[in-house]
């Protein structure tokens, strides 16, 4: 292995703890990035830069902090409805708990009423989708992932059992505009996408989980369109390789190529 060398050393980090024997060792902290941290750093995408470009950088820190609150709300209400209608199996007994419990938590999280009536609109047009029906076979919502070979983290909304399908990861989004098939934003989805399902089948390799399908629900603010953005097959093996190399990349950028030397 080659030489370790880490910029901004802090010895202040460090932190002494027993090791199995109960000998004091010391511990040093790695950055562990978020998928979304990863690919924002290392994929320019052309129509965000535009979008600064016209709005101006304040105005565009506001737009965003408006569809993230937005959005938390959508994602309440969704989430909400999912876990109740895999333990009722009863889409009407499942809305009226989630219209119940959602704006309350929403409101506890600081969220602002508007966004709140916004991610209720945004979540009956899921509701009234085809969509709402698919995860009464339900593992887990919110599941956070982590990869101990890559040392990236993220967390996707729902993990489940699609029937004839297999183990499928989905993730609920909100956007103003529509996706363009190989668009950049598009490439990133996907990428994300395979970022999840590499931490997944890590996470549950002693159970050899194997991840079948991936996908992405936009759900569009300005009209009822819910679009499906999915990654299966022979293109999620393709997306989850890419991710690998970008990941890599995001390490040694960030001075912390070292983990790989031995394993590249």
């Amino acid at each position: 292995m080659s030489q370790l060398t880490i910029n901004n050393f802090n010895p202040k980090k460090i932190k002494w703890l027993k090791d199995y024997y109960g000998n004091p060792t010391a511990y040093y902290p790695l950055k562990v990035p978020g998928v979304t941290t990863v690919l924002g750093d290392m994929i320019v995408d052309p129509e965000y830069l535009k979008f600064i470009e016209e709005v101006g950088e304040e105005k565009a820190k506001q737009i965003t902090e408006a569809a993230w609150h937005r959005g938390t709300a959508m994602h309440s209400f969704i989430e909400n409805f999912v876990k109740e209608l895999a333990k009722s199996k009863d889409p009407s007994m499942a809305l009226q708990h989630t219209q119940q419990v959602s704006p309350m938590l929403l409101e506890q999280e600081g969220v602002p009423m508007e966004k709140i009536d916004k991610g209720r609109e945004l979540f009956l047009n899921f509701y009234y989708s085809d969509y709402a029906n698919s995860y009464t076979d339900l593992i887990g919502t919110e599941l956070v992932l982590y990869s101990p070979s890559l040392f990236y983290r993220g967390k996707t909304d729902v993990f489940f059992n699609e029937n004839g399908i297999g183990r499928v990861i989905t993730d609920f989004k909100t956007t103003s505009k529509f996706i363009v098939k190989g668009s950049v934003k598009e490439q990133i989805y996907k990428h994300q996408l395979g970022a999840y399902a590499i931490a997944a089948e890590e996470m549950f390799a002693e159970k050899q989980v194997k991840i079948a399908k991936a996908s992405i629900l936009a759900v569009h603010t300005k009209s009822a369109l819910i679009q499906e953005i999915v990654c299966q097959g022979d293109e999620l093996e393709e997306h989850k390789e890419a991710f690998k190399t970008i990941v890599k990349a995001w390490h040694i950028k960030n001075n912390q190529g070292f983990l790989f030397d031995e394993r590249a």
